[in-house]
């Protein structure tokens, strides 16, 4: 490197600065956690982001390939050379000896890469390094002391409305997700927005506050928070970011509405929960307004002629009441707020329901199914046409029973497999339940392992199958009863269905389905 007068003397005076900077000889300079910040901070509006006068270092990969690096001498790489000399970074940044000698240091041992690609933007690389660990979600909810922050009704309600238009599942702002406690937690772009017991340095706290951040003011395009509201998701943060109810993965729009029942009446709940019911039509068959009717905290919802609707209430009374004893015994609600069962004329309305309320195509062979969207614990069928009496029944009771279930948070697969197992002892004759029972060997069959089962990765028609023949085979005699029982008084399923059934659902599903595997018919 050849320079001359005042230059000269600059160049051997930082040289000097940066040899007594240079880290000990012990210590390994790292790419993305030293050098990359040092390139995006001095080079990133023009070199990084940009390819200013042609020449550009988007990567590691790009920086090693423009030949500015030569490894193993620092002091005799391109650059090195035009830091030294100040011909870079124009615009008044300047690089301190201090990082010039780990620059050199780096070089000097052969440019090394400490990251898994080459190729991923230095600006990328520079935020995953800076990145504080991931929040772990916590494993289950947790009893709060009188007078602290519950997360499912003083929290998720705010986010669910404030942050959830711009932070939802698809698209999301920042790749921050706001649709479960988990996905808060996991963060986006910048890292993870809370950081448990630092409620005031934490990006959810400071970006609603406006103080101490990069970018806008949260909610964007909203007026700012209230300063309590403020203090309340703060005082959150500092007590640990915890769960009090239901799962992290749990959406938050169930969530706000399982908190928001605990402190309503039945009656309340019940208008509550038949209005949404029927605004959930509404999302699913906008052009179709239906008809209800409401017997004995179920509300049927559907678009049959009137005449059937009033038919299919009244087969539903007598059906309600044979649920409630096969779950409860002979008192109380069926679910505090009732269930909604939602019966269609075509399939195409009930193919409806999948694609506008579970954004997903219904599955080949399901023409029903039990579920939980917000304030709605639902059941929804499509009911055949045929002669016989009892298929409907049977298939009323299964949606009523299985939507009990579900209403209680209960896992999906026992919700149908109740839902069946019910309707099995109530309608037993219905030719739909010997069609159950005889396809239960062939349907375990084909689902693969337990855990695809038990996590609702196995074929979903073999799933509900099976799920009916498993939880008929283990709730005898007043069994049922006593796991709504454990879940009434607070237990978690995994938690009663062990006490009750004396096993885990894992094992005691593999050790049901071996037996019924062998039952299945051979092949020739």
């Amino acid at each position: 490197m050849r320079v001359s007068g005042r230059r000269s003397l600059r160049v051997m005076a930082v040289l000097a600065v940066a040899s007594c900077s240079l880290p000990a000889s012990g210590q390994a300079i790292s790419f993305s956690r030293q050098v990359a910040p040092i390139l995006t901070a001095k080079c990133g509006g023009c070199h990084v982001a940009g390819g200013k006068g042609g020449f550009q270092m988007a990567s590691y990969a790009g920086l090693m390939q423009t030949g500015v690096v030569q490894r193993g001498a620092g002091n005799a790489s391109r650059l090195v050379e035009v830091i030294l000399t100040g011909d870079m970074p124009r615009g008044g940044g300047k690089v301190s000896p201090e990082q010039v000698g780990t620059l050199m240091k780096w070089i000097d041992a052969g440019a090394p890469y400490d990251a898994a690609d080459p190729t991923i933007p230095l600006d990328q690389l520079v935020r995953a390094a800076a990145a504080p660990p991931p929040v772990v979600p916590p494993a289950g909810p947790v009893a709060l002391k009188p007078g602290e922050v519950s997360f499912a009704v003083d929290v998720a309600p705010v986010l669910l409305k404030e942050c959830a238009g711009c932070h939802g599942q698809q698209d999301p702002e920042a790749n921050l997700r706001m649709t479960s406690l988990e996905t808060l937690l996991k963060g986006g772009r910048s890292g993870p927005p809370a950081t448990p017991g630092k409620g005031a340095a934490s990006l959810l706290v400071r970006k609603l506050r406006g103080r101490d951040i990069e970018g806008q003011r949260m909610p964007l395009n909203k007026q700012p928070l209230a300063d309590d509201v403020i203090a309340i998701i703060e005082r959150w943060v500092d007590e640990g970011a915890r769960l009090d109810m239901l799962a992290a993965a749990t959406p938050l729009e169930t969530l706000v509405a399982v908190g928001r029942a605990r402190s309503m009446s039945n009656a309340d709940l019940e208008k509550l929960r038949f209005a949404a019911g029927r605004k959930l039509w509404r999302r699913a068959i906008p052009d179709e307004e239906p008809l209800a009717e409401v017997v004995d905290g179920v509300c049927l919802i559907g678009n049959l002629p009137a005449a059937r609707m009033r038919e299919l209430a009244a087969e539903t009374e007598p059906l309600a009441e044979r649920v409630r004893r096969e779950l409860l015994g002979d008192a109380g609600p069926l679910l505090r707020g009732g269930v909604v069962v939602y019966v269609f004329r075509q399939a195409y309305d009930y193919s409806a329901l999948w694609q506008n309320v579970l954004n997903a195509e219904r599955p080949k062979g399901i023409a029903g199914h039990v579920g939980v969207s917000g304030d709605v614990a639902y059941g929804a069928v499509l009911l055949p046409s045929g002669d016989d009496d009892d298929n409907p029944r049977a298939l009323l009771a299964e949606q009523v029973a299985g939507a009990v279930l579900a209403g209680r948070m209960v896992p999906e697969w026992f919700a149908r497999g109740a839902g069946r197992a019910v309707a099995t002892r109530i309608v037993p004759k219905a030719p739909v339940v010997q069609e159950w029972k005889r396809d239960v060997p062939a349907a375990v069959a084909r689902l693969g392992s337990a855990a695809d089962f038990l996590s609702g990765h196995a074929d979903p028609v073999a799933t509900a199958t099976a799920a009916g023949g498993f939880v008929a085979a283990m709730a005898t005699g007043a069994r049922l009863k006593q796991l709504v029982a454990e879940l009434d008084g607070g237990a978690a399923f995994d938690a009663a269905f062990a006490k009750v059934f004396r096993a885990a659902p894992q094992p005691a599903f593999e050790a049901w389905a071996a037996r019924e595997v062998k039952k299945a018919p051979r092949s020739r």
